[in-house]
């Protein structure tokens, strides 16, 4: 109750900033509920069935000519990327948590300037939506400096960055600087578009802290944290044994035919702060639309992410369980059944483990149906 009181506030708050006209001309309201039946099958371990939901409610408005603000909700627990919620539980009620609150500004004195702040949508640009190093409920918190401009056939976009991670009351601060330069080329056959990108991202105070959230360090490198007890030298938790600085470069390749729409992408990213297993590139193809009832998509991607190649806490949660030091395929696709109805299903088969030599067997099936309003 309370946190459809605090939506319902969220809503007129934002109406209330509404410089002219009636508030619902510069408010929107957009939600969207999806129901999930998931399989994992994990080596090891018993096969795992279970049904989970995502639903996110959100409120955007104009707050000026050149501001404009974001709120949403959503299901699922403080993991930064997974807006999940596992049915069951003897039928409990479940989590509904403040997913974005960011303002986003533009002026005429600036042109092509866009500033954002606040928790945000993923500002960085992905070949082709790829997860190589952001999972696509990633929503960081922060400061956005981007620039764009359009010249005939090509448009530049370049972005700059800050993004706290962890504030501590004692100790050095974990924070993320990062730099984008993305070039768009829409070739004179008007079918055919490509997209260079190149990124930087710094993150500082990493190596010696605890993995980021939940101490769990997904794939990573660690080196044990340890006292000595009186008698004993006693290990009391893990630290990241590396800093992440990554260097990323990817293209994205579209072709608009008569049938469908084709695209390729390619991302490789390298964390130049590690001396081996700093790797990891995925490659992929899309097929198709599901853009409007009776119409569909297809996919395959394959990767490969070594053990220190991305932070493993912000990596795909989906892909091996979520994380790092792993490998494989994934396939998924979907049609549109009705306006605003999509039926999707995923599917990976991935090895974990792969530096440990143990190449487990990690399965997952995601069988999905997504309604939007």
């Amino acid at each position: 109750m309370k946190n459809m009181l605090s939506v319902a506030v969220l809503v007129a708050a934002l109406a209330s900033t509404a410089s002219a006209g009636n508030w619902w001309e510069t408010v929107k309201v957009k939600g969207d509920l999806r129901y999930r039946h998931e399989m994992i099958d994990k080596e090891g371990s018993d096969v795992r069935n279970r049904q989970r939901i995502r639903a996110r409610l959100g409120v955007f408005g104009e707050v000026s000519q050149f501001t404009k603000v974001g709120l949403q909700m959503a299901t699922g627990s403080a993991d930064p990327v997974s807006t999940n919620q596992t049915l069951g539980d003897a039928f409990s009620t479940k989590d509904f948590r403040l997913d974005l609150a960011y303002f986003e500004t533009t002026h005429d004195k600036l042109p092509g300037f866009t500033l954002i702040g606040g928790k945000m949508h993923n500002p960085f640009f992905k070949p082709g939506s790829s997860e190589l190093i952001w999972d696509s409920d990633w929503n960081p918190e922060g400061g956005v400096l981007k620039y764009a401009k359009k010249m005939e056939q090509v448009k530049i976009e370049l972005l700059g960055s800050g993004f706290w991670i962890e504030e501590r009351s004692k100790g050095d601060d974990s924070y993320l600087l990062a730099a984008q330069g993305i070039l768009h080329f829409d070739l004179s056959d008007e079918r055919t578009s490509i997209a260079l990108t190149g990124a930087y991202y710094n993150y500082e105070n990493t190596q010696g802290m605890e993995p980021f959230f939940d101490g769990d360090d997904k794939g990573n490198s660690v080196v044990p944290d340890t006292i000595w007890n009186g008698t004993d030298v006693e290990e009391i938790n893990m630290l990241y044994a590396n800093d992440y600085d990554l260097i990323e470069a990817g293209i994205e390749i579209g072709y608009k035919t008569d049938l469908i729409p084709v695209k390729a992408m390619f991302d490789f990213v390298s964390n130049t702060q590690a001396d081996s297993l700093n790797t990891g590139w995925l490659v992929g193809l899309h097929l198709g639309k599901a853009s409007k009832p009776g119409k569909w998509e297809a996919r395959y991607i394959y990767r490969n992410v070594e053990k220190d190649a991305v932070v493993a806490t912000f990596a795909d949660s989906d892909f091996r369980g979520g994380g790092t030091d792993a490998k494989g395929h994934e396939f998924g696709g979907g049609i549109m059944l009705a306006n605003n109805t999509t039926f999707n299903v995923s599917y990976f088969i991935n090895q974990t483990e792969i530096a440990e030599g143990a190449d487990s067997d990690f399965n997952r099936l995601q069988v999905d149906l997504q309604l939007k309003f």
